[in-house]
């Protein structure tokens, strides 16, 4: 999905955000931001998605503070946050009635796990008891049968720390499905703080899956301009999971065995789905888009 007239000033926001979470001074912040505003004016909007038009502006960013890596120590303190509390999120799946549907709910609960949306995330809601939370689309009966018939299996990975409620999802995906080949793809540089090689390394979830760069250099998936081996993998995969609302605008026009799994953190999706601010998803394509 394209871009709108709001999406450029998400994205300058999130430029003023990372500036004073890296208290960086006010000077270098007004630079920063006035080449922003100036890429801002040049975009063709109508060829660009949101995660697209974000690269540009981060690359700004980068170039003028001389840090590629803005967010590494937070995604590192993200991974840390939820592997310091995994036994808890792990006694929780081995306790319900449905493991594999426990975790694929701490999956999609994870995905709030964002400092490139609108709203910043509360940690609470994390601790949320399964049984309370309603989505507003949930194709896990679906999704549980081309898990049990699948051979290929692909996870485009979101965010740190959701990351490592995707490792708890692999772990009950493989019960599910142990004769499957499954692999975990990440950003193949940093973008905001979404999972890359080395965070998907620390987490352990090459015990689960082979991880692989997606060639991506944004926060989302565009096919044309992955990697030939990602490629590979999406186009021969009998199921693939999209986590996150960027993986959502830059995927939803792609193959119908995409399940989306991410919580709607603007209005322009929002709109574009006929969902609302804060729903959950758990979906295939026909479903979001069902009128």
């Amino acid at each position: 999905m394209n871009m709108k007239n709001e999406c450029v000033l998400c994205v300058l926001n999130q430029i003023l955000r990372v500036s004073n979470f890296l208290n960086r001074s006010e000077e270098m912040t007004n630079k920063i931001f006035f080449q922003a505003l100036k890429q801002a004016s040049r975009t063709d909007f109508l060829s660009l998605t949101a995660p697209e038009f974000a690269e540009h502006i981060y690359d700004i960013f980068s170039r003028m503070s001389g840090d590629d890596d803005p967010y590494k120590k937070l995604r590192k303190d993200q991974n840390e946050m939820i592997l310091n509390r995994i036994d808890y999120f792990r006694d929780e799946i081995k306790g319900s009635r449905d493991r594999l549907f426990t975790a694929g709910f701490y999956s999609l609960i994870g995905n709030m796990i964002d400092y490139g949306g609108v709203q910043l995330y509360d940690e609470v809601e994390l601790f949320k008891k399964y049984q309370s939370v309603k989505l507003a689309l949930n194709d896990f009966s679906e999704f549980k049968k081309k898990l049990k018939r699948g051979k290929k299996i692909l996870i485009i990975a979101d965010n740190a720390g959701e990351a490592v409620f995707d490792l708890l999802l692999l772990e009950q995906m493989r019960v599910v499905n142990p004769e499957a080949d499954f692999f975990y793809a990440v950003r193949s540089k940093p973008a905001i703080n979404d999972v890359i090689k080395e965070d998907a390394e620390f987490i352990g979830i090459g015990q689960f899956a082979s991880i692989l760069e997606s060639g991506s250099t944004f926060a989302g998936t565009i096919i044309k301009k992955s990697s030939p081996r990602f490629k590979d993998v999406f186009f021969t995969s009998d199921l693939i999971i999209s986590k996150g609302q960027g993986n959502f605008e830059t995927l939803e026009g792609e193959s119908e065995n995409i399940l989306f799994v991410f919580k709607v953190k603007c209005d322009v999706v929002a709109r574009y789905t006929g969902l609302k601010m804060g729903d959950l998803v758990f979906a295939f394509k026909d479903s979001i888009f069902k009128k």
